[in-house]
């Protein structure tokens, strides 16, 4: 029994949940002499994946603040293996909540993972949401390097709109975002 556990936590680790595979899917009832499901089969073969560069992303507004805000945060990869997808999970649903000060409500955000020469990836609003995994990225370099690629430009830009934040009470608002590489 303590096998399978360990192996489900290294499975669940390694990232298995890849863009490039399908989930099983079974049938949703019955049919008429026959039914037919599938199941994927992964070996992830000492795959090592490791993000760094990440920063907080904070903004100070004022009274006189106006417009969009937009901010970054490297998010570089070094792995073994060239390409990797990426899943972002918002604990509020991507929303900057509410905390301190007379503050109250919400504002909602957008992230976009994006790098040089890959298509943008968007989660919030109508677009993918927390946990969703997407993309296919290039890796910043090998295991050890520990430098983000200046011509890769990768980063997760925070956008947050003007008629989101005005009129709101003063305060601080806030969510954590949770960034999770997978090797694919």
């Amino acid at each position: 029994m303590e096998f399978k556990k360990v192996a489900v936590a290294l499975a669940l680790s390694a990232g298995l949940a890849s863009s490039g595979l399908q989930a099983a899917d079974n049938p949703t009832g019955p049919t008429a002499n026959s039914s037919t499901g599938n199941f994927d089969i992964v070996l992830r073969n000492d795959v090592q994946v490791k993000l760094f560069g990440l920063d907080d992303v904070t903004f100070d507004t004022d009274s006189g603040t106006t417009g969009d805000l937009s901010g970054s945060t490297p998010s570089c990869v070094d792995s073994n293996v060239e390409r990797y997808e990426v899943s972002l999970v918002s604990s509020n649903d991507f929303k900057l909540i509410a905390g301190s000060g007379p503050a109250s409500g919400d504002i909602p955000y957008l992230l976009t993972y994006s790098q040089n020469l890959a298509t943008d990836q968007i989660w919030g609003d109508s677009n993918l949401s927390s946990g969703d995994a997407a993309g296919d990225f290039a890796r910043d370099g090998t295991i050890g390097g520990d430098t983000c690629s200046v011509a890769l430009d990768s980063k997760i830009t925070v956008d947050i709109l003007e008629s989101d934040y005005t009129g709101k009470d003063v305060g601080v608002y806030s969510d954590t975002v949770t960034v999770v590489v997978s090797a694919i």
